[in-house]
């Protein structure tokens, strides 16, 4: 009996065990399946990305268009992006187009001043700001103007455009001039204490208290606090973060739906998502619970979302809004970061090139003299117009160092340049090289000559159309620009008055240029000597 139990249980064990094997090799021949299917769906993806990208790189080669072959500048960006492209602008010269690869997707160079001009102003309609899909859901931040399109776009522009017009940047003077007034007392104190200063690094911290009190009504403290949370969230901003990088990157490659896959965000931080947010609810809330409004592009923002809801709810529509929590909120970060980072960076430069050019800064001076003289002592926003040779030397500024050195586009269907027999495809992208264009002596003789008079009554028409473009040109110019000028004269006007700026040891002569910061900024810093004035009778 016993011996049967154990020879019966070993036949049962023996069934089990060869249940298993064969369970085994079924999950082994499936798992083998499984790997050879995925090795077969990898292997069918790398030769569909072999030949698109065999496609992409016999593009220029076929099309008859001059163009540069895989260019290395593209990849490791040793210098400068607009200084790349200005080395591929004279590569490519004297032709009016030319092409070259951004890793694997290629790119058309606008050498030509009328054809940027056509694709700027003309036919706008028939270009996209960017190839990037811009996913609200995911990135609410992305949801501002710069990013819309068509019909969307349009509506927004028309919204926002009375903004900036001249009464409500008159009704912005006093503050601005508060700002500039707390400016000349940390400036002062600085010099007391015998303190060496980065020129960028003060102005930023002007230019943030600028935009935060005249266009939000809020007190960042940016000049005064060096802890202030504003300043830190938007030097974090301006920086190319690793994430910017490999979003660049994978766009590229042509490989952007990848982004959606992984949902990478385009900031990269929630932390700025969270801060703008709460920054809008906040200013709401209180002007609200107060009752108090401004004239200010905040309230503006407030009351075209109340007007919006108002009217849908009027007409118990359906539509969908366009004046969302997320558009005002990415709207307000983005006004942030161009009357941030722009007008900082612009003025740093301009009192660097007064401080190597004495002869200019004099003729600032005598200008506003006369134009106090002429309006009773004060500066004004009326006054500002007189002030004619200071917007030379800001034009001229803007032209040896725009703030955005190069401009994209994307054709949105096939277009045709008749001149040189050429058509692009839909999709193609277009780079038009703005600092390229500003120090071609072909239009600006001389480029590296800082040289104010070029913008002068009796020269600026020797300027050709389209050669010229610090701010973008057509419908979708910047809007802000009249408000960076009313900022920048302010104060130009008030510290050439105040101080007297020289270069000192640490001045870098010439500048170079930060390689991987998005906007044009000083690699090294601008460093001057600053020393008040003795008050003239």
């Amino acid at each position: 009996m016993g011996c049967a139990v154990k020879d019966s249980h070993f036949k049962i064990h023996l069934r089990q065990s060869s249940g298993t094997l064969v369970g085994c090799n079924m999950l082994c021949q499936r798992s083998a399946l499984q790997r050879w299917a995925l090795e077969l769906l990898v292997l069918g993806f790398l030769s569909h990305l072999v030949v698109r990208y065999w496609r992409n790189y016999t593009a220029w080669s076929k099309s008859g268009i001059p163009y540069i072959p895989f260019p290395r500048d593209c990849v490791f960006y040793p210098m400068h992006k607009s200084l790349t492209l200005q080395k591929f602008y004279n590569e490519l010269a004297p032709n009016p187009v030319g092409g070259f690869y951004k890793m694997s997707r290629p790119v058309l160079l606008v050498r030509d001043p009328e054809l940027a001009r056509r694709i700027l102003i003309k036919d706008f309609s028939q270009f996209k700001i960017h190839d990037k899909e811009v996913n609200e859901k995911l990135d609410p931040m992305s949801a501002f103007i710069f990013n819309f399109e068509g019909e969307r776009w349009k509506i927004l522009r028309q919204k926002l455009n009375p903004i900036f017009s001249a009464a409500k940047l008159k009704g912005m003077w006093s503050q601005m001039m508060e700002c500039q007034e707390e400016l000349t007392r940390y400036l002062d104190r600085l010099i007391a204490e015998g303190r060496e200063f980065e020129v960028r690094g003060v102005m930023k911290k002007f230019a943030l208290d600028v935009i935060g009190t005249c266009a939000f009504g809020l007190n960042c403290g940016a000049i005064q606090d060096e802890e202030s949370e504003f300043r830190k969230i938007m030097d974090g901003i301006i920086k190319e973060s690793n994430v910017f990088f490999f979003r660049s990157l994978l766009h590229s490659m042509g490989l952007g739906w990848v982004l959606a896959l992984l949902e990478v965000k385009r900031l990269g931080d929630k932390t700025v998502e969270d801060f703008f947010f709460n920054l809008v609810r906040e200013c709401v809330k209180l002007r609200a619970e107060s009752g108090n409004s401004r004239n200010d592009l905040m309230q503006h923002l407030i009351n075209l979302q109340h007007e919006e809801q108002e009217s849908l709810k009027q007409s118990n529509s359906n539509a969908k809004p366009l004046m969302t929590d997320a558009v005002v909120a990415a709207n307000t970060f983005e006004f942030f970061i161009d009357g941030f980072e722009t007008s900082a960076g612009t003025l740093a430069f301009i009192f660097y090139e007064l401080a190597l050019n004495p002869e200019v800064m004099d003729k600032c001076r005598e200008e506003v003299k006369a134009t106090l003289a002429k309006h009773g002592g004060n500066l004004s926003y009326d006054s500002l117009k007189d002030l004619t040779y200071i917007q030379c030397v800001i034009d001229e500024a803007l032209r040896k160092y725009p703030a955005l050195g190069r401009m994209e586009r994307v054709s949105k269907d096939a277009y045709e340049l008749s001149e040189i027999s050429f058509t692009m495809k839909k999709n193609t992208i277009i780079n038009i090289p703005v600092y390229a264009l500003h120090h071609d002596p072909k239009y600006f003789p001389n480029p590296h000559r800082f040289d104010p008079d070029r913008f002068s009554e009796e020269n600026k028409h020797n300027i050709v159309p389209g050669s010229y473009l610090p701010f973008g040109d057509g419908p979708r110019m910047c809007m802000g620009m009249r408000f960076a000028f009313m900022e920048m004269k302010a104060a130009i006007a008030s510290l050439v008055m105040k101080y007297d700026i020289k270069p000192s040891e640490k001045t870098e002569v010439p500048l170079k240029f930060a390689r991987t910061n998005i906007v044009t900024t000083a690699a090294n810093g601008i460093w001057l000597n600053w020393t008040p004035r003795k008050i003239e009778n």
